[in-house]
């Protein structure tokens, strides 16, 4: 009976040492990455634990095996070659590969970081139809007169009667004036331009009565946010770090074919856990624009600037390289933005933690604000700071993208990898092309 309970103990004891020593390489090849993208001339370190370690037969690839300890091996890479991929395997005993890892040696893409607070303007000219609105009129009948004219939510209406509309109030106007005319309207939809016949509907409430188009309408400001990077030589620029998802309130209004323009910081609202805080912004459609918006995606906005003299703001807007995923580290960092007027200025920060990713996400990193000035002006980070281009070591690595809520000391930021990637396949796909608008009759449209 003895010998039975001391043979299951034993059984018990060696599961567990099979259950833990599988477990323990499970980890080591986790954390040795499937991919790494290195720039030429760079070292980089990987370390490992018996009973794994690394092995290559590539004799291009400078490979330096360190045995640190009896039970401890260090790889150091030396990449001096340009534009090559390289394999090694991870081994089991030195005898049974379990992992290959590549190595990609390519030359970093240079971009000038910005930090600019910027306005979002869906179209720089007239007003966005966010919506379709019932009209009960006079007679007790219910119209929707836009939305059986065809009229979508995201038209941008530019013209009434061929008279400019800039903002609500001119709509208003026009239609006092016209006193239940049949208008002539011009909208904008992506790049087409409709024209289309309308009756306003004649409505009263509280004994006063006017017309109205069923439609609800806004001025075409977005919001405010910051411009992370450019590239002078393709004229090229990208922003914000994440998708801007609705407007007005509304999702599925379009922002692609708008355009950024310089926005004035008149004061921050400070964020407090539970209460993010933001940047108060000042601008509008009047002003010149900086670029046009041809890419409204989940890793920020993108376009092509009218001219790159304006955008250079300040005396650190100068080219340093975008680095790879794998050339991030945690420590100490800097964030550009700006919290007052239009001087963009550098605070501290830390990465506290980096996301190793295979293929584009938005959360990349964990960040934490340091800088005793910033965290007295904001009480960390606010809305209105998305797109605030983060610098490590010369390089710039992301962009800050969300606050944590409960903590706005800390937030998220996407690698600059993938903004990186987005603008350069936008590039790839005529994205920039010049805008040709159609002009068309609503019947035709689409």
């Amino acid at each position: 009976m003895i010998q039975k309970k001391n043979l299951f103990l034993i059984g018990i004891i060696v599961s567990i040492g099979i259950i833990s020593f599988t477990a323990m390489i499970l980890i080591q090849s986790a954390l040795i990455p499937n991919n790494l993208k290195l720039s030429p001339g760079e070292k980089f370190i990987l370390s490992t634990h018996f009973p794994l370690s690394f092995s290559s037969n590539n004799d291009q690839l400078n490979l330096n095996f360190n045995v640190v300890n009896l039970i401890r091996q260090e790889l150091l890479i030396n990449t001096n070659s340009t534009n090559q991929k390289y394999n090694f395997e991870l081994k089991l005993f030195g005898r049974f590969p379990i992992k290959q890892v590549q190595i990609e040696v390519a030359t970093p893409t240079v971009v000038v970081p910005s930090g600019q607070a910027i306005g979002v303007l869906v179209s720089s000219k007239g007003v966005v139809i966010v919506g379709h609105l019932p009209i009960n009129g006079v007679d007790k009948k219910q119209y929707y007169p836009a939305k059986e004219a065809g009229i979508k939510p995201g038209d941008i209406l530019l013209e009434i009667n061929n008279y400019m509309v800039n903002n609500v109030e001119e709509v208003e106007f026009i239609l006092n004036q016209m006193d239940g005319q049949p208008l002539n309207l011009s909208c904008k939809r992506g790049n087409k331009i409709i024209h289309t016949q309308i009756t306003p509907v004649l409505t009263e409430e509280n004994n006063k009565r006017r017309y109205l188009l069923g439609i609800f309408i806004e001025d075409p400001a977005a919001g405010v946010g910051t411009l992370t990077f450019f590239n002078p030589e393709t004229k090229s620029f990208a922003g914000l770090g994440h998708q801007i998802s609705n407007f007005g309130g509304r999702p599925g209004i379009p922002v692609e074919y708008g355009e950024i323009v310089a926005a004035n910081i008149s004061g921050v609202k400070q964020g407090q856990p539970g209460k993010p805080g933001e940047k108060i912004g000042v601008f509008n459609s009047n002003q010149s624009p900086l670029g046009k918006i041809n890419k409204n995606c989940k890793y920020g906005i993108y376009g092509k600037i009218y001219n790159v003299k304006d955008l250079y703001q300040a005396e650190f807007n100068k080219p340093i390289p975008a680095a790879f995923n794998s050339q991030i580290k945690t420590g100490p960092a800097e964030i550009y933005t700006v919290v007052n007027g239009n001087k963009v200025e550098k605070y501290k920060i830390d990465i506290i933690k980096v996301y190793r990713q295979k293929s584009p996400r938005d959360k990349g990193l964990i960040i934490k604000v340091t800088d005793p000035e910033l965290l007295k002006k904001t009480g960390g980070i606010v809305q209105g700071m998305s797109g605030s281009p983060i610098i490590q070591d010369g390089m710039l690595v992301g962009a800050v993208t969300h606050v944590f809520v409960n903590d706005p000391t800390k937030g998220y930021g996407v690698l600059a990898e993938w903004m990186l990637k987005e603008m350069q396949d936008l590039e790839l796909t005529n994205g920039y092309e010049n805008e040709n608008l159609n002009e068309i009759t609503l019947e035709n449209a689409s």
